[in-house]
Order: C-alpha cells, then sequence, then structure tokens
C-alpha cells in the first residue's frame, strides 16, 4: 500500500476531495510495481502554521497548498505535490466574489505559485484587482494592513489570513482548489509515490548496509538536518532514538569536537577526538553534487574497537607466520651496487609482475622479496614463503595446493588450505625454485596461467589473486637447456629479474655489516667493540657463504669475547693469518709488518678510551711512558 497525506489548514479544505480521490483511482488502471498490483490510501492531516513544522510524518508522499507546501518541503524528508491554484480557481473565487460584494477592489493574498498573473484577470471578470505575495504565514495580518491602507476592500487569500481580514471586519473570500487542479495534484502524487516507494527500498539497502558495518556514519545536508545515521553510530555514541533521519544535527548531537567537525566547512578532515570519554577515530568528509556542496559526512571508530580489532587480525596472522618484517631500509649497505639493486627493487614492487631473484646462498633473496611485497600495493595482503627444497615432492605439493578430507591417508579432517589460497590478495615466495619435480613444475604453470588453484582429491577450481616471487642460486637457464626445468614455466617466472650481488662484490658493505650483526648479538652482554684492523680482516676474507656466513661468523666472535674488544687476533683464529683463495690483500701502512697491527690497534684503542692522556694509557697498558712514547714513533699512531 501506498500512503498519500493531504496536508491541509483545515477540514474540508479542499471540497470533496475524498470523492475525488475515489473517482480519480476508479478511472485509472490500477498500478504495478514489480509484478506487485498497488493500492493508494489518502489521508488528511489538519496543521497549520508552525503545527506544520513540528508533524512528524509517515507517508510515501504529501500534498498540500502554498505556504503550508513550503514549509513541508523544508521540514520533511518525503516528496511533497504542490496543488496547484489553476486559473479557471481563481476565475470562479473572483466571479463568486463580484456576485456576494459587488464591484468592490478586491486583494488577492498568496505564496507566488498561487496568485502570479491574478491582476490580469481583472477584464475578465469586471472587478479591481491588486495581488500580495506572501512568503511567510507570519505576513498574512501585515499584508491585510497594507490592503487595506491601498483601498482594498475584500480580501481573497487562505484560511489563516481570510481569519484575520473576518476579525478586522473585513469581506473576506476563501481561494478553493476545484475538482481539476486537484485531480492534477493526484496525478503527480501518483507518480512521485511510485518513484519514492523505488527509492525507498534503494534507501533500505543502502541503509542495511551501513547498519552491518563497523564504522559509525553521519550525514546531513546543508541544513544541519540528519539524512543517514547508522545503527554502529548510534551504539558507539550511545543514543538509543529511533527516528533521527530529518533532525536538526543541533538537537542529535551534544555540543563538542564531533559535532563542530560535521558542521565546518573543511572538505576533508582526520583525526582522534574524545567524545564522552571515549576515544574516536574520525574522517569527515564533504558531500558534493554536480560540483555543488550538498551536505557533510562522518565516519567513526571507536580507538578501543579498532585496537583491538588489529590485535586480533594481527594475532592470527603471525601465529600463521605469513607477514613480511623487513622492507628496503633493513638492508644495510653503503656500496653503489646494492644500492642500485634496491632502486631496481623498488620498481619492480610498484608494478604486479613476477619477479625471479638469482643469488648466491645467503645474499638475502628472501629479505628482498619481503622488501618488494612491503613496497607494493599488495603490502596489506599476506606474505607467504616457501623453501621448494626443504619438502619431499608429495608434501610439497599439498603444502603448495592444499588437499580436501580423505585426498590420502593422515589428510586433516576438513581438509587445508594451501600456500597459494592462503597468499591470496598478497605475495607468495618461492624460495629454491630450482628444486621442484616436473610433476609440480606443470600444476605450477597452470596456475600462473589460469590464476587458479585444484586442491587435491577435489574436482573444483578455486581463483586466486596472488602475485609470485620466485628465488634461486641456480642458473634456471642452464637447466632449461638440459631439460630439468620446463622452459615455458621458466618465462613465466623470469618476467622481471632481479640479481643480488655476493658478498664478495660488495666489500665496501662488510663493516657496516658487522657493526650491526655485533651490536644485534651483545643483547645480554657486556659491550663488545672490534677494531679496525679486525674489520679489515673480515673485509678481505672471501665469504663463501655471503651475508648469512658473516652474521654466523660475528655472532661466534661476540660469545668468545667475554665482553672485551675483538681484535685481529681474535678474527685469525678461525680464518687464520694467510690470505686465503679469493681475500683481498689488506692494505699496509708504511712499512708496518701484519704481526705490529694487532698491537698498533691495542694502543691506539687505549689511548682514545683515555682521551689520549699518555700517563693512563700507560698504565693501562703496564709499560712506562717511555715506552708507549717510542711505540707510538715505530707504530706511526698520530697522537693529539
Amino acid at each position: 500500500m501506498i500512503k498519500i497525506k493531504l496536508v491541509v489548514p483545515c477540514e474540508g479544505f479542499i471540497e470533496n476531495a475524498f470523492e475525488i480521490f475515489n473517482e480519480y483511482m476508479h478511472l485509472n488502471e490500477m498500478d504495478h510495481l514489480d509484478d506487485e498490483a498497488i493500492v493508494f490510501e489518502l489521508e488528511e492531516v489538519v496543521a497549520i502554521g508552525d503545527e506544520v513544522i513540528k508533524l512528524k510524518l509517515d507517508a510515501d508522499v504529501l500534498l498540500s497548498r502554498g505556504i503550508t507546501a513550503q514549509l513541508l518541503k523544508e521540514t520533511q524528508f518525503i516528496p511533497v505535490v504542490d496543488i496547484p491554484v489553476q486559473g479557471i480557481d481563481l476565475i470562479r473565487c473572483l466571479y463568486d466574489c463580484k456576485i456576494r460584494f459587488g464591484k468592490k477592489k478586491v486583494a488577492v493574498i498568496g505564496s507566488l505559485n498561487m496568485i502570479y498573473g491574478v491582476e490580469e484577470l481583472s477584464d475578465i471578470v469586471g472587478l479591481p484587482i491588486q495581488s500580495y505575495i506572501m512568503n511567510d504565514n507570519e505576513e498574512s495580518e501585515q499584508l491585510v494592513d497594507q490592503a487595506v491602507d491601498d483601498g482594498c476592500e475584500v480580501i481573497l487569500s487562505g484560511v489563516k489570513t481570510c481569519g484575520y481580514a473576518h476579525s478586522r471586519g473585513l469581506a473576506n473570500l476563501l481561494i478553493r482548489t476545484g475538482k481539476e487542479s486537484f485531480c492534477q495534484a493526484l496525478s503527480e502524487a501518483k507518480r512521485l509515490a511510485l518513484v519514492s516507494r523505488r527509492e525507498q527500498e534503494k534507501a533500505k539497502r543502502y541503509q542495511t548496509i551501513l547498519d552491518h558495518a563497523y564504522e559509525g556514519v553521519i550525514a546531513i545536508d546543508g541544513k544541519g538536518r540528519v539524512t543517514v545515521f547508522n545503527t554502529a553510530a548510534q551504539q558507539t555514541l550511545s543514543i538509543p532514538e529511533p527516528l533521527l533521519i530529518g533532525r536538526s544535527v543541533y538537537d542529535v548531537l551534544p555540543q563538542g569536537k564531533l559535532r563542530a567537525i560535521l558542521l565546518n566547512t573543511e572538505d576533508y578532515h582526520e583525526h582522534i577526538i574524545t567524545y564522552q570519554a571515549i576515544q574516536l577515530a574520525i574522517k569527515k568528509v564533504a558531500i558534493f553534487l554536480k560540483g555543488k556542496k550538498v551536505g557533510n559526512m562522518v565516519t567513526f571508530q571507536d580507538v578501543t574497537g579498532i585496537q583491538a580489532m588489529e590485535r586480533k587480525i594481527r594475532k592470527k596472522i603471525y601465529l600463521r607466520g605469513h607477514i613480511a618484517k623487513h622492507t628496503f631500509d633493513d638492508i644495510l649497505h653503503v656500496s653503489r651496487k646494492i644500492g642500485e639493486t634496491i632502486e631496481t627493487a623498488k620498481r619492480y614492487g610498484e608494478v604486479d609482475s613476477n619477479i625471479l631473484i638469482i643469488g648466491e646462498t645467503g645474499t638475502g633473496k628472501e629479505m628482498f622479496a619481503q622488501s618488494i611485497h612491503n613496497h607494493s600495493n599488495r603490502k596489506y595482503g599476506p606474505f607467504v614463503a616457501i623453501n621448494c627444497a626443504a619438502l619431499p615432492e608429495n608434501l610439497l605439493e599439498s603444502e603448495l595446493f592444499g588437499y580436501v578430507e580423505g585426498a590420502f591417508t593422515g589428510a586433516m579432517k576438513g581438509g587445508k588450505q594451501g600456500f597459494f589460497e592462503l597468499a591470496h590478495g598478497g605475495t607468495i615466495f618461492l624460495d629454491e625454485i630450482g628444486e621442484i619435480s616436473p610433476t609440480l613444475q606443470s600444476r605450477l604453470l597452470r596456475v600462473l596461467q589460469e590464476r587458479e588453484i585444484m586442491r587435491i582429491g577435489d574436482d573444483k577450481v578455486i581463483p586466486v589473486d596472488v602475485r609470485v616471487l620466485s628465488a634461486t642460486n641456480k642458473d634456471l637457464f642452464q637447466m632449461v637447456k638440459k631439460g630439468d626445468f620446463r622452459e615455458d614455466l621458466y618465462y613465466r617466472l623470469d618476467i622481471l629479474r632481479l640479481t643480488l650481488p655476493p658478498l664478495r662484490e660488495r666489500r665496501e658493505d662488510i663493516p657496516l655489516l658487522v657493526d650491526a650483526f655485533i651490536h644485534e648479538k651483545m643483547a645480554g652482554q657486556a659491550e663488545v667493540t672490534i677494531t679496525d684492523a679486525a674489520k679489515r680482516k673480515l673485509t678481505a676474507h672471501n665469504w663463501e657463504g655471503n651475508i648469512r656466513h658473516l652474521k654466523n661468523f660475528c655472532e661466534r666472535l661476540v660469545v668468545l669475547s667475554n665482553g672485551r674488544t675483538i681484535d685481529l687476533i681474535d678474527v685469525e683464529k678461525w680464518i687464520g693469518p694467510h690470505i686465503q683463495e679469493g681475500d683481498i690483500p689488506i692494505k699496509s701502512e708504511g712499512a708496518l709488518a701484519r704481526a705490529n697491527y694487532s698491537e698498533r690497534e691495542r694502543i691506539v684503542h687505549v689511548l682514545r678510551k683515555s682521551h689520549f692522556n699518555k700517563g693512563k694509557a700507560a698504565n693501562e697498558l703496564g709499560i712506562s711512558r717511555t715506552t708507549l712514547w717510542r711505540k707510538i714513533r715505530e707504530l706511526n699512531i698520530e697522537t693529539i
């Protein structure tokens, strides 16, 4: 049923309104909405002046006339049809006025849409006519007084104005709406009601979505009236009142920052505010229609709730281990070569193509993969890493693609998601990709081509949105030539290539890495330092295991240092004093022999520690000042 409400200043204001309504609906074919027959109902509501403003109406469309119609349009969120006062209505009223009161000067008072052009009817009806435009009901008395001053003897207007004219003893006549005008209004009301019902259904769908959103949402129109106030907003702000739509925001929200932000002129605002002891993360945006600002909206959440949700999500993700911890800032370097590699990797992170990372063991392939993920638009998605060389073929297949319950002996009840499913919306990192079998290579190729997987034992395909990063320390191209690796899979993986330099090609980074590794391993131990001579020795060494090898060696040095300085002799205990194949020679200073390096660095360390006080340094070294001075000269030590 569609409800039409007729709002009038007095009962019977529209003569025979219900008879005309029934006749009109009977003459017109029954309407349908979504194949359902529609029944229309008319109800009369009596209100005048301020009573109109206070009305709370439940209808699909409203019918009214003149000033009352204007007030309804300003205060209601329901379509309003303005009942027209047609020329025939005015002619009838003026003709009746002439019969009853003679050829007296007539004042026609009403809203512009009621009486526009009425003075043109003067010659037709044979009456002197003067019109007065009324913009507000409060003007009625003033306009009647003005009409009297202008020599008018009869007042033609609405109920309130005629009432005042009667109190002054003036002749008056109510401007009535004829059947033709009312039928025209009914036709428009019927059309608007059907449109309104469709819009209500659409609004209800949107409101249902909003009411089930986590965020509170409040919107107002240009006049500060509430147009949206979802359930989450009511719950967060503890506002239980049911009917908030259409009310002034001043009546709904107490004075404070939230209301101020909602009403201010800023088009965008994002902040954390306090609302009645609640911390709210709030975002305010302006609402524009065809370039014109028509309102404002705020969305907000209780910060406590956000933190709790974040902890819950992070806990789930960390428990599953599918998160990238490293970024490009974690890659320590001063070398140009590794700097250029990072810049290339950043550019790769900005696109969604597959990447093949090539590098020797221990060069940091997974750290680069995690950094690329965190630099990409997938950074809020999972990062799933798997070492393809660590699992046998059948187990690796089930881990990658998952399985359904009963797929094989020992399969988990309910089945299990594979790594590709877990990585949906994020990145999967396949380390040691060169180790996978030909069978798995075929399945992996299909995933890359079709972007869908099929669990073991299942016949359904599951679409996946995954970026694939793979890594190897082997020459895949040579493997392709030998037939050990599929050529089509190789070219699918090797769309973008990132080659990581070994540590021996970026030796200038070694001192920086040594300091970082030693500091990292000092946790819970006394402070450990390392001499420049020891660093030079480490820099010269050929680290076959690259960064991982160096890191493990630094850990050994810290453990055996017992909280003292790590010197050249400590390093040589484990890698020997002689230059190994692949090492670079230590640069000598003048004619200093290698054996003097350790003593020189020890003296320099003690001098710095004592702020170059020769007496204190000699005492700590257990030698005389004279011997110290001699060694300073012999070892070419600069002093202040």
